[in-house]
């Protein structure tokens, strides 16, 4: 079943062309390749898949990453979890030739 709920995203420039894009949503699942477990790759989607690729770009284009769980919220409720990736700086483009 799809995660349904609340979301916010952050776009943040810094130093050196770099991009920081923050992500929270209320799911406080943290997934691979942002959880920070060892050699956690994430599989490619199926070809005829309409979702299922955005954390296999982040991990195959971002320069670094990274993401937590942010324990509980207002009356026990859990506050959903934070994913932030760079990019930018270091790369070359087009970005899609790395």
């Amino acid at each position: 079943m799809p995660w349904s709920g609340s979301a916010s995203l952050r776009l943040t420039g810094l130093s050196g062309g770099r991009l920081r894009v923050g992500v929270w949503d209320s799911d406080p699942y943290v997934p691979a390749p942002f959880c920070g477990a060892g050699d956690d790759s994430v599989p490619l989607a199926p070809l005829d898949s309409g979702s299922g690729r955005g954390l296999r770009l982040v991990q195959e284009y971002a320069d670094s990453w990274g993401g937590w769980a942010l324990g509980d919220g207002a009356l026990g409720r859990g506050a959903g979890k934070l994913l932030w990736f760079e990019v930018g700086g270091r790369a070359t483009l087009p970005l899609l030739l790395k």
